[in-house]
């Protein structure tokens, strides 16, 4: 698989950025312009799983000789459950994170539930970040919100974005279940180059040389304070070589109307 497994889309508008020590923030708003293309492409791709699903949908019609059959087939793909808008945040998410800041996934997170609304443990992200042709482990997490709030509730609290990012900068907390899982799905020779390179740098820094990710998806106008106070905060934790980007995107429709974007609602 090639780093970029579809043409890049165009970049948004920067609304703000700044840094404090190792960790940097960042607020893009998407213009009806980009949000067309990722709605027509990689966006709705990452969601479904369009590639993989085809193939099995594929599969199964070719195995249903009957009418008995090919009812019990329509009836599977009929149950399909329609995206909940957190989980289109979270795709959304990581085609960014692909496009615009050079990051490698290996696996689509959406093969791995095993029930219709599953929230998987651990990280939301898992991956490779891959700059000037270096690898670093990359690990974050991703909320989505639609509250009016600067920042807004789902930053904040043991299960709020920046808590959870301070406890992926220790080495003893999931850092081992989550590379087992990424060495395991790295089923080309290219992706199992870049987890050695990246391997290395971590257990060479004692674990130290990861990227951490906060993903803030909102539809609300953008807003520094939204990342830049917890940010500053988190600053106090993440020092060399560890580094951290806070990234806030601002849509331009509702979160509740995100799943129509993708064109998945109610699909097979």
């Amino acid at each position: 698989m090639a780093q970029q497994s579809s043409p890049r889309i165009r970049a948004g508008e920067s609304a703000f950025a700044g840094a404090q020590g190792d960790v940097a923030w960042s607020g893009v708003r998407l213009t009806p312009e980009v949000m067309v293309e990722l709605g027509d492409g990689p966006w709705a791709e990452r969601v479904g799983d369009l590639e993989s699903s085809a193939a099995i949908i594929e599969e199964l019609r070719a195995l249903a000789t009957t009418e008995m059959a090919v009812e019990t087939v329509g009836d599977l793909l009929a149950s399909e459950a329609e995206p909940l808008p957190w989980e289109v945040g979270e795709a959304l998410a990581e085609v960014l994170l692909e496009h615009w800041h050079s990051v490698v996934w290996v696996w689509n997170n959406a093969r791995d539930r095993r029930t219709r609304r599953a929230s998987l443990p651990g990280a939301d992200l898992v991956g490779l970040s891959v700059i000037d042709g270096a690898a670093t482990l990359l690990f974050g997490e991703v909320k989505s919100s639609a509250d009016a709030s600067a920042p807004p509730n789902v930053v904040y609290g043991r299960s709020g974005l920046i808590q959870q990012l301070e406890r992926l900068t220790d080495k003893h907390a999931d850092h081992w279940t989550l590379i087992k899982w990424l060495r395991a799905r790295c089923s080309t020779q290219e992706h199992r180059e870049l987890y050695k390179a990246a391997a290395s740098r971590y257990v060479q820094s004692q674990g130290r040389d990861i990227r951490l990710v906060g993903c803030l998806i909102r539809d609300t106008s953008p807003n520094e304070r939204d990342v830049s106070v917890r940010g500053a905060a988190l600053a106090r934790t993440v020092v060399e070589p560890m580094k951290a980007l806070l990234t806030a995107w601002y849509l331009p429709v509702t979160m509740a109307s995100w799943p129509s974007h993708v064109g998945l609602e109610n699909s097979a």
